[in-house]
């Protein structure tokens, strides 16, 4: 034993850990890549754009990675030498650095001094975050009156071990695993000669690193959050043999539920509930488009939420096993993420699929709608993402059918449909876009209520999910003052590490203010949004108690990880999720609007550049469709000139919607030739600026503007 030691029965392999943490993820590339078990490796080989920013990737190189350092749980002070327990409780916990998951392989010696029999047990608890590292793991399993407990490997003499983890315990997300000793006397000890974790996630991919989409600016916090939604995203995608099994166990965990078909299929979250949530698609879906580019694990999970679909046209609330059901919203995201699957893959092969059970979907809510107030009544299908006050005529609701109406349209659109259903979904859509503001905007206020209930009923409540979708979906219409409005209502919700959610008190849902943010520059408003991802993003990723790599679930508005503790989380902080694909906002705001690049044709036949600079001076990034690769980067200095260049397929085309920053005086050049006549229109592009809307081809091109 190290006479340094902090503790007298532990030490630790700290040299030999980090000499395996080096060769085996930072030295990945002169490593074997391989994919889950035996999965077929589908996935991307390398990534689409190489570069600098890579290093903010928080993926490991290779599947099978050690811990990245080791502590004292009881002190929590870094101990170095070999790893040896001696006695019941003694204990180590293992940092992976990042958020981890898999099948865990402990190899380890065990010894007793005077001629003791040498039996016990060497247990394995897991843990997201650094508050819950102890001999129980945090919970996963929904059974609230118990923690999830840890795993044991008993050892019966003195000798060499191995223990491998069963695959259906499986644990899917976690940061820490803690080592420690029960069931031995005094005289026993343990020493670990190598703990080794075989990533699960991503499981087609051999190179989990292989991005098709990436982003770059001059702010590295704002990199390194682009990048942690990107890895959560990895961390959700798994196996469909992997899932959350429902019921869950009268003990431990269960991670073998089949949840879809497929090889991989995209999930909520890493821990739990590893289920098909629609909810939550309606933020990864993109996200994923634009950062790790898997499309193959959306189509996947909205396969199967068409599978599980009911004879009355409902779609699941969840998918298989947990099947929860009833609720309105849920039906619709799916219906919405449909829309943006087969616009970003141009998958219109999926879309005649299941087509005729879309259309049902469709009927589904036309029978909801109440004709006497020109709304939807989801007084049956209340269920939601777990805000409070479900009205029945919640105004978030009002907002998503509007949105299933207008992209329904679009898809009829592309499949050729020519029983003029999309005239009828435009025109519905139309109209309650005028019942929605008629309805339920408080101009008292300067936001829409909640519901029409929650008017007459004089609740006070503005919610930030309706509100801020009301502008992400252009119910508000952007360019118009209750647009603004709107924005700067939202602003009076913020505390100094988040938005307080008005629909859930005491809570920020990174769920909702990934809505918010894209609101906000929608608005035109892009020092909001950056503000907002620094103070709750930048927040929880800079947490030392924290994954440091993904994005959670939701927090309290006091600092801790207790989201839904009383409303619905059975008063478990445990259960809360630290990588979650509906917090992934973030990706989308940067590049779609910060940088500026988006898809709006299918599979990017065309799309949009408009670019907002906020206090940011520098902004490049890209995405790959199957039609090639699509980049930008834009420089900006203090007197508003800037440069942008762009490249994307030729045969393609797009709207430029650029910073007009002098108005009539500014002078534009494109490809080294200054534009003599008019370039495009100038407009108002909202948050008072004035943009120039110019139609623009593919190909590379460079516009200075001075």
């Amino acid at each position: 034993m190290a006479p340094h030691s902090p503790s007298p029965w532990l030490v630790l392999t700290l040299r030999k850990l980090l000499l395996l943490f080096l060769l085996r993820n930072f030295l990945g590339a002169a490593l074997a890549q391989d994919c889950w078990k035996d999965t077929p490796c589908t996935g991307p080989r390398e990534a689409a754009f190489p570069g600098v920013w890579e290093s903010d990737i928080f993926a490991p190189l290779a599947r099978t990675v050690t811990a990245a350092a080791v502590f004292d749980p009881a002190t929590g002070q870094g101990l170095p030498g070999n790893v040896s327990l001696t006695g019941a409780g003694s204990a180590a916990c293992l940092d992976f650095g990042v958020e981890v998951g898999g099948i865990l392989t402990v190899r380890f010696r065990v010894s007793s001094a005077g001629g003791g029999s040498g039996r016990g047990a060497l247990g394995v608890a897991f843990a997201e975050a650094r508050d819950w590292v102890g001999p129980a793991s945090d919970s996963s399993s929904g059974i609230f009156e118990r923690r999830d407990g840890a795993l044991y490997a008993n050892f019966s003499a003195p000798g060499e071990y191995e223990y491998v983890m069963p695959d259906e315990r499986l644990r899917g997300g976690f940061r820490y695993a803690t080592l420690f000793l029960v069931d031995v006397g005094p005289e026993v000890v343990v020493a670990v000669d190598d703990v080794s974790l075989e990533l699960s996630f991503q499981p087609t991919w051999a190179n989990l690193r292989a991005y098709q989409g990436y982003f770059h600016s001059n702010d590295n916090l704002l990199n390194r959050i682009w990048y942690s939604g990107a890895y959560t995203l990895q961390t959700n995608a798994i196996h469909p043999s992997t899932g959350r099994a429902w019921p869950a166990p009268d003990s431990l965990w269960q991670n073998d539920g089949v949840i879809g078909p497929g090889d991989t299929i995209g999930t909520d979250g890493a821990k739990r509930d590893r289920t098909v949530w629609p909810g939550d698609m309606g933020v990864a879906i993109s996200a994923a488009f634009y950062s790790t580019g898997d499309t193959e694990s959306v189509r996947n999970s909205l396969r199967v939420l068409y599978d599980y679909q009911s004879p009355s046209g409902l779609l699941p609330f969840s998918g298989p096993p947990l099947l929860a059901a009833e609720s309105d919203t849920y039906h619709m995201w799916t219906m919405i993420g449909t829309y943006n699957y087969v616009l970003y893959s141009g998958d219109l092969d999926f879309a005649r699929d299941i087509w005729p059970r879309y259309l049902a979907g469709m009927s589904f809510l036309a029978g909801q709608f109440d004709p006497s107030l020109g709304l939807l009544n989801i007084s049956g299908y209340a269920n939601d993402w777990g805000r409070l006050h479900t009205d029945n005529t919640l105004v978030s609701a009002q907002v998503l059918y509007y949105r299933t109406l207008i992209t329904g349209a679009a898809l009829a659109d592309w499949l050729g449909d020519t029983s003029g259903i999309n005239s009828t979904w435009l025109e519905a859509a139309s109209k309650l876009r005028g019942d929605i503001h008629e309805r339920l905007w408080d101009g008292a206020f300067g936001a829409f209520a909640n519901s029409i209930e929650s008017l007459e009923q004089s609740t006070g409540l503005h919610p930030q999910d309706g509100n801020a979708l009301a502008v992400l979906f252009d119910v508000a219409q952007t360019a118009s003052d209750r647009t603004q409005a709107i924005s700067s209502y939202l602003t009076r919700n913020w505390t100094p590490i988040g938005a307080e959610c008005p629909e859930l008190p005491t809570e920020i849902s990174t769920f909702v203010s990934s809505f918010e943010i894209q609101a906000h520059l929608m608005a035109g408003q892009a020092q909001r949004a950056l503000d907002l991802m620094r103070t709750s993003w930048g927040w929880y990723l800079n947490n030392e108690n924290g994954t440091q790599s993904t994005m959670i679930e939701g927090y309290l508005t006091d600092g801790q990880f207790g989201y839904r503790w009383d409303a619905g989380y059975g008063g478990d902080y445990s259960y809360t999720s630290h990588s979650h694909g509906w917090a992934t906002g973030p990706i989308a705001a940067l590049t779609e609007h910060v940088l500026g690049l988006s898809v709006t044709g299918l599979a990017g036949s065309t799309w949009r550049i408009a670019p907002q600079f906020g206090d940011l001076t520098h902004v490049e990034g890209g995405f790959t469709t199957r039609l090639g690769k699509y980049s930008a980067a834009w420089t900006a200095n203090s007197t508003g000139a800037y440069v942008l260049e762009y490249q994307v397929p030729e045969g393609t085309s797009g709207t430029l919607i650029l910073p007009n920053p002098r108005g009539e005086g500014s002078q534009v050049a494109v490809d080294g030739e200054v534009v003599q006549q008019k370039f495009g229109e100038s407009v108002e592009g909202g948050g008072g600026r004035r943009v120039y809307v110019s139609p623009a081809k593919g190909g590379r091109h460079r516009i200075e503007v001075s």
